[in-house]
């Protein structure tokens, strides 16, 4: 194998590991479970300001 002398086209290889697998998954899982959170806290504040009343 023969590496180029330019620092410009050299490329690394890319391999798929079970641990970026594992952090996609993982980043994936976490963003749903992120995304349900706000939509649920977005849901609780009123739409109005007449059910913010003293009690």
């Amino acid at each position: 194998m023969e590496m180029s002398t330019c620092p410009l086209r050299y490329e690394p290889r890319r391999t798929s590991t079970h641990a970026s697998r594992l952090l996609a998954l993982v980043l994936t899982l976490s963003a749903l479970v992120g995304w349900r959170a706000l939509r649920d806290l977005l849901n609780a504040i009123p739409d109005s300001n007449d059910d913010f009343g003293l009690f």
